[in-house]
């Protein structure tokens, strides 16, 4: 006799435990601080999960959007898997077991029975659109990075009397050392591991202050705006009291004899592989100032297009290196003359640069003061 009611005790607590497992079910709830839809659609969620849903083991997880990136990202991800696009959705979204996304404000029935439905059906999948909700868009319109932001300071990063150098001393060993068909297909190597090491450094940087504490984020941000004053500054100075490697944005002097070391022994492919990515550390000094202003800006845009920025950016980076070797081979010009048209222009390089430098603190410093006030 004990041992039936044992056994029968034994198969009740069976039972329990797979009737709580079939019934387990996870909603992560996407929202935005302001969003009025979300504000409504909150505690329809939590009084329905108190009562018409209380014996069931819901877990209601809730990500703010607006201002976590790392949630945004998320979210946007989750899109992307659900084959839905994400610029056409927005706050609230419910992601239901990673099944199903229901995209806009529902009411208490509605949202009832989309949960009913899920408990009975395991295999339910899709995305369910509803008729209210609140676009994803940029925190500060303004201010956003567009196109042509992004060129002006991708052009202030690329013609840079520091790029030039570094082309025509490689450029000059390579036309002397292999001749010019072998100076094109150098050039080609040298360029696309410059292109490849910037866009990877951006894309690390953009990947962390994803996923980073919104308080470091603008901390990063308000940096980048003062460094974009200092740089501006030091670079029209330059025009007006220039020395190399001094007050300039330029490579130190200590750090030339290196880098020429470097592209002197560039005499093979593979030589001038290893000095393209030496050769990236090396611009950093010239280049990153311009490069991390517009990674800040990004990191504090709602965007999905960082990595089409960063593209962008990189290819009008390479432009000017693209444009002198092409000349050189095409007998257009010569390694002496490119040099010395920069040795002739490098004030108003620095001029240029730092134009555009103060252009970008204008606006990363309209956007600082709008978020004080």
């Amino acid at each position: 006799m004990k041992t039936n009611a044992l056994a029968i005790v034994f198969f009740l607590i069976l039972l329990s435990f797979s009737f709580a497992e079939s019934t387990q079910m996870t909603i992560t709830f996407y929202y935005g601080i302001g969003c009025p839809h979300c504000a409504r659609m909150e505690p329809i969620i939590k009084e329905s999960l108190n009562t018409t849903f209380a014996n069931y083991s819901i877990t209601l997880v809730e990500k703010e959007v607006y201002q976590n990136a790392a949630n945004r990202q998320e979210m946007f991800n989750q899109y992307i898997k659900k084959g839905y696009d994400p610029v056409q959705g927005g706050v609230p979204t419910m992601v239901i077991d990673d099944r199903s996304l229901v995209i806009g404000e529902v009411d208490k029935q509605r949202f009832e029975y989309i949960i009913n439905e899920h408990l009975k059906n395991k295999s339910l999948r899709g995305v369910f659109t509803e008729t209210s909700f609140s676009p994803i868009k940029e925190e500060n319109p303004e201010v956003a990075l567009t196109i042509p932001v992004l060129i002006g300071a991708a052009m202030a990063d690329s013609i840079n009397p520091c790029t030039i150098a570094i082309m025509t001393l490689l450029l000059g060993v390579i036309l002397t050392t292999q001749g010019r068909k072998k100076m094109l297909l150098a050039a080609a190597i040298f360029i696309g591991i410059v292109f490849v090491c910037y866009l990877s450094m951006g894309l690390g940087i953009q990947y962390f202050f994803s996923f980073a504490n919104p308080e470091l984020t603008n901390i990063f941000y308000l940096i980048m705006t003062i460094g974009a004053l200092v740089l501006s500054i030091m670079e029209i100075n330059a025009y007006f009291n220039y020395k190399p490697g001094f007050t300039a944005v330029e490579i130190p002097m200590f750090l030339r004899p290196y880098m020429k070391s470097i592209i002197a022994n560039a005499t093979s492919l593979p030589a001038v592989a290893l000095a393209a990515f030496f050769c990236s550390f090396f611009l950093l000094p010239c280049s990153s100032g311009p490069y991390l202003i517009v990674l800040s800006m990004l990191s504090k845009a709602v965007t999905l297009n960082a990595l089409f920025y960063l593209i962008i950016y990189n290819i009008v980076f390479v432009l000017p290196m693209v444009i002198i070797a092409g000349a050189i081979f095409l007998g257009k010009t010569t390694v002496e003359r490119v040099g010395a048209a920069r040795d002739r222009y490098v004030k108003e390089m620095h001029l240029f640069a730092g134009l555009v430098l103060f252009a970008l603190f204008l606006l990363m410093a309209a956007q600082v003061l709008s978020i004080r006030i």
